[in-house]
């Protein structure tokens, strides 16, 4: 148990995060009941585990070296996972999971995560990908798979479930444009092993503008969001419904906050709670303010996409 902690504990966050996210915002779609809530819960909680533990255990098995600059609490790296050992549970697991996601959920659910896999492979394994708009694409393709991990699963649990693909497309894009913010805590050890992440390829001087545009994107983004939203109320936020007003003000106010830290909290420690805290929570309450303002619309495109 340990180990299996120790292996998911440093992306733990934006996995379950997202998981989260992407229900919690997919429950005024699928006019879910606390009962229905309660139910699902199992499901959810394997369903985030093995996506989870597929990502990480190929991950950390082929990033041994970086991980010892980056990472060196990580089971391989501190000794306590032979990397024997660490081969094993990756063949295991990415064998046994797809299964077990079938006999829980359906057979959709199993081949989303075997494609799941295969992205993992294809980055980390064979043929190795190493380019940074390649990096964003894996992370935001890989956010959309386990949004259609989660479809599938209230699909099988709530029959009256339909898919809407618009929360799926606003993930996509804006991960693609903002998830290098991921990069900067890390650019130590990615600078030993030769990886071609964004802010390494700018350096120090580009790394500024890097963060300044990327902040800029963040609250552009937001307070577009709000403009837009704004037009199905004929252009007045007064005339907005309370809990939407509520919502844009912790949009727009998480996407400020995100993007102060990440100009201005330059050290490695900083950037890495604003990755794994103030980004995820930032873009946990866009997808939360789009999906309520689609609900009460029927439809509504943000700004991102």
């Amino acid at each position: 148990m340990q180990l299996t902690i120790g292996l998911l504990r440093s992306n733990w966050t934006a996995h379950c995060g997202n998981s989260v996210a992407c229900l919690s915002t997919r429950f005024f779609s699928a006019s879910c009941t606390p009962r229905d809530l309660v139910g699902l819960l199992p499901g959810v909680t394997i369903i985030t585990f093995t996506f989870s533990y597929s990502f990480d255990i190929a991950n950390q098995a082929f990033s041994v070296e970086e991980d010892a600059i980056n990472k060196p609490d990580r089971p391989i790296v501190s000794g306590r996972l032979a990397i024997e050992g660490a081969y094993a549970r990756w063949f295991l697991s990415w064998i046994m999971f797809p299964i077990l996601t079938y006999l829980m959920v359906d057979s959709s659910a199993a081949i989303i995560l075997v494609l799941w896999e295969l992205w993992i492979t294809v980055f980390y394994v064979w043929p190795k990908v190493d380019h940074w708009v390649a990096r964003n694409i894996f992370t935001a393709l890989g956010a959309v798979l386990q949004l259609g991990l989660l479809d599938a699963l209230l699909s099988e649990a709530l029959p009256a479930y339909q898919v809407n693909n618009s929360l799926a497309r606003l993930l996509f894009f804006w991960l693609i444009m903002t998830i290098h913010v991921q990069e900067f805590h890390d650019m130590e050890g990615d600078r030993a092993t030769g990886r071609r992440t964004l802010p390494l390829l700018l350096g120090p001087r580009g790394q500024m503008v890097l963060r300044a545009t990327t902040a800029t994107v963040m609250v552009v983004t937001a307070v577009a969001n709000l403009l837009r939203a704004r037009m199905f109320w004929g252009g007045s936020t007064h005339s907005m419904p309370a809990d939407i007003i509520g919502l844009a003000g912790c949009h727009i106010a998480s996407m400020i906050i995100a993007a102060i830290r990440l100009i201005t909290m330059r050290w490695k420690e900083a950037d890495e709670v604003t990755y794994k805290y103030y980004y995820t929570l930032a873009t946990y309450m866009m997808l939360l303010f789009h999906a309520n303002v689609e609900e009460y619309t029927g439809s509504y495109e943000s700004f991102v996409y």
